[in-house]
């Protein structure tokens, strides 16, 4: 079946919706309020916009921030690649597979809603005519615009009093306007550890406040050759939370006083004081613990009781003169674009895009956030199934059933992610993605792969990398996508494997004795 379906958003979920649905045979119509696609990655953005600060480097590797159906050339190590050089990925991705002449850029989408002849209606305005209202009929839309587009503006006591400037680091680029200033920083994250490290550099006194020490990753862990993402394996999720918590504890334990360096060992003291480490979205950036050890940053956990003209007072007692307050505090969801239902929280959608009342008709692609590896890895996934449902080759359970799997996938996701209960957004990267295989019918788990031993061994200890969900099953490419699985290095050692075995092998008897809790279940 063709259907004529709309995709709104050319950022990195946009694109790979609009490829997967050409793969489809489907006809496509993508429709961008910016003038280029690459999202909050694109090179224009306006000072008052979201977007990429000038020194950004993504917290995950080049093998896990790509597409399975365009890896990195297999020449490449695994490394950290800068937003100009995503950005310039994404231009490619878009010449590879002529994506280009789907999009409308400068059309900014106005509002959707169901029309009687059992489609969508679309209303856009373009940047030419913001006045002339223009309506589009679709069979379905695909909602891409992602969750980096509202900053979240939270109310701090005593802000009306506070005489300085209150910024937010969506539209953060440098550090040149904080140069000799006072700065509070609030809330820590990916994107704030590196906005804190700079500030904290050239000002004259910077304060972070957390409500909580956010579980944090080095980029390169024990200043080792790997990538974070690179331990990011079927071993290390086959090890129960149970056992997984307590041994990062005494991991902790142990580096805060044996770690190779100051940093590394400076990382392992602020983990120490969160004992639920995987219960958390883990912040794969360490930049702002350089600035706690040279003594430029100064951390303050106890909550924030008041802000004064010039000044900011903690519920410890501690005052501290600041004159400009930076909000690292994250993004809102916005769907009021979509008429006549409720979709306020992606945890009531399955697989954090479909929504009961809406079903294939309106789907939501880019708002699962994986507490490790990438979003653009899920968002495949769910352009993948989207181009399947409406192609006819896959069906959503019914209605009733949806509701059971949404509540169970929402039960498990409210359980393990409880550090987090705000994160709407977050999914267990493994699990959301085998389960998401079984759905589509590209698991790598089948028969055919243990015909393949060396390659059976790096699905298992290597890092799960999107390339593994294009062995088999719909637009596979066996062939290209071994090539990009066996041209990584394996990060854990054998011994490292072996250790991890019999723990896994002990834990399952525990578990299977009454002994020891066992993870909650994600199925469906």
């Amino acid at each position: 079946m063709k259907r004529n379906v709309c995709v709104i958003g050319a950022g990195p979920s946009g694109l790979v919706a609009i490829k997967e649905l050409l793969d489809e045979g489907h006809s496509v119509t993508c429709f961008d309020q910016a003038g280029e696609l690459g999202g909050v990655f694109r090179e224009n953005i306006g000072s008052d916009e979201a977007g990429a600060y000038d020194s950004t480097m993504l917290t995950i590797s080049n093998y896990m921030m790509t597409f399975s159906s365009f890896p990195p050339p297999s020449h490449e190590p695994r490394q950290f690649w800068s937003a100009a050089r995503y950005r310039q990925y994404l231009l490619d991705f878009a010449e590879m597979f002529d994506l280009g002449h789907t999009i409308r850029y400068r059309t900014e989408v106005l509002g959707i809603a169901k029309n009687n002849a059992g489609g969508y209606t679309v209303d856009v305005a373009t940047a030419d005519d913001p006045q002339g209202v223009v309506s589009h009929r679709f069979d379905a839309v695909a909602i891409s615009t992602g969750t980096h587009r509202v900053p979240n503006y939270p109310d701090l006591p005593g802000q009306e009093k506070f005489e300085g400037e209150i910024l937010h680091s969506a539209h953060y680029r440098n550090n040149k306007p904080f140069e000799g200033s006072k700065v509070l920083c609030v809330g820590i994250g990916e994107t704030a550890a590196d906005v804190v490290d700079e500030i904290a550099r050239v000002a004259a006194t910077c304060t972070l406040s957390v409500r909580r020490f956010q579980p944090v990753v080095e980029r390169y862990p024990g200043d080792g050759p790997h990538t974070n993402d690179a331990f990011t394996s079927q071993l290390l999720l086959s090890v129960p939370l149970a056992v997984a918590n307590p041994v990062m504890r005494l991991g902790n334990k142990r580096n805060r006083k044996k770690a190779d360096n100051p940093v590394s060992r400076a990382v392992a003291e602020w983990n120490s004081k969160n004992p639920d480490f995987f219960n958390h979205f883990l912040t794969k950036n360490e930049g702002f613990i350089h600035r706690i050890v040279d003594g430029r940053l100064t951390v303050n956990a106890s909550g924030i009781e008041r802000l004064g003209k010039d000044y900011v007072q903690f519920k410890d007692g501690t005052r501290r003169p600041i004159d400009t307050i930076m909000l690292n505090t994250g993004y809102r969801e916005d769907f009021n674009i979509v008429k006549d239902v409720d979709a306020s929280d992606v945890r009531t959608m399955y697989k954090h895009m479909i929504h009961p009342d809406l079903g294939a008709g309106v789907v939501f692609i880019g708002w699962a956030r994986p507490a490790a590896g990438g979003v653009p890895a899920c968002s495949e996934m769910q352009a993948r199934y989207f181009a399947l449902l409406l192609s006819g080759k896959r069906e959503l359970p019914d209605r009733y059933q949806l509701k059971k799997l949404i509540e169970r996938q929402s039960a498990y996701e409210n359980t393990v992610f409880h550090g987090n209960p705000d994160l709407r957004t977050l999914v267990h990267y493994n699990h959301y993605m085998l389960d998401f295989a079984e759905v589509l019918g590209c698991s790598p788990w089948r028969a055919a792969a243990f015909r393949d031993p060396r390659l059976v061994y790096r699905l298992f200890a290597g890092s799960q990398m999107p390339t593994v969900f294009r062995l088999f099953g719909p637009h596979a490419d066996f062939t290209a996508a071994r090539r990009s699985i066996m041209g990584v290095p394996v990060a854990f050692k054998p011994r490292m494997v072996v250790g991890a075995l019999a723990v896994i092998a002990v834990s399952r008897l525990l578990i299977a004795l009454g002994l020891l809790k066992p993870d909650p279940v994600y199925r469906g």
